[in-house]
């Protein structure tokens, strides 16, 4: 899968999460995964051992990327490269037999041959990148009725584990799973929720109508550095971003 989108963040507080869903909800329709309730994802982060695509993060390079192994409830995984270009976003996914992870890290002579997954192999090798921490959290999401592509995402029970070695982990028990929702770390005074506006380069006008009525500031918040922050508490820390104008299509 090659998906490339503008990806818009806010952090939104508990208390305006229904009436922002009863707003999508005219727009959108919940995926067959939130009909159910939501799901949680796990992913297992890539980087060299001295942090490189986290301090590109740090530094607010224009250009960066990251590298994961994303699991669903369930027993696949997919390997996945996120890259952005400005305010561009490209991402590029390789779903995995349920039986290839952890082997394919192991042993990539097993998927050796596919172009997909060689492509992220030679991109991991030239990186010279290591398992470096573990994401987990639960999403809501939500999918347009009314364009080509777009999409609303409410993330929340995020949280954060050091490595176990090289698995995906989803379970309480299978990791020292730690908050990375602290009420300091969003800046609203409370543990929050990370809403995500997904479109193409054009936004679309209701997403913008969503923005203006319930007051939204686009605020930056990596999941990945939240954690290695978490985790990993020897390296700096990213300062809260302050917000950018309403509606956060400004730089």
């Amino acid at each position: 899968m090659d998906l490339v989108r503008r990806e818009l963040k806010y952090r939104i507080t508990p208390e305006q999460t229904p009436a922002i869903r009863a707003f999508v909800r005219r727009f959108c329709a919940p995926d067959r995964h939130t009909e159910a309730g939501g799901y949680r994802l796990s992913s297992l982060y890539f980087d060299t051992p001295d942090l490189r695509c986290y301090r590109d993060y740090l530094d607010r390079q224009p250009d960066r990327f990251k590298l994961r192994v994303r699991r669903y409830d369930g027993p696949g995984h997919g390997l996945e490269v996120k890259a952005r270009f400005g305010e561009v976003f490209h991402k590029t996914r390789v779903d995995l037999p349920a039986d290839a992870w952890p082997a394919a890290f192991r042993d990539p002579r097993r998927l050796a041959g596919r172009a997909d997954f060689d492509r992220f192999h030679t991109r991991l090798l030239g990186l010279g990148a290591v398992p470096s921490v573990l994401v987990r959290y639960r999403r809501e999401a939500w999918t347009s009725t009314v364009d080509a592509y777009a999409r609303v995402t409410f993330d929340h029970e995020l949280t954060a584990a050091l490595p176990v070695r090289d698995t995906v982990p989803i379970e309480d028990a299978d990791a020292d799973w730690r908050p990375i929702d602290a009420a300091g770390r969003f800046g609203l005074g409370r543990p929050a929720l990370v809403l995500e506006l997904k479109c193409e380069r054009r936004v679309p006008r209701w997403m913008l109508d969503l923005m203006q009525r319930f007051d939204l500031y686009r605020q930056g918040f990596s999941k990945y550095a939240a954690a290695v922050e978490t985790v990993r508490p020897h390296v700096d820390h990213v300062p809260l971003r302050l917000p950018t104008r309403r509606g956060g299509l400004g730089p």
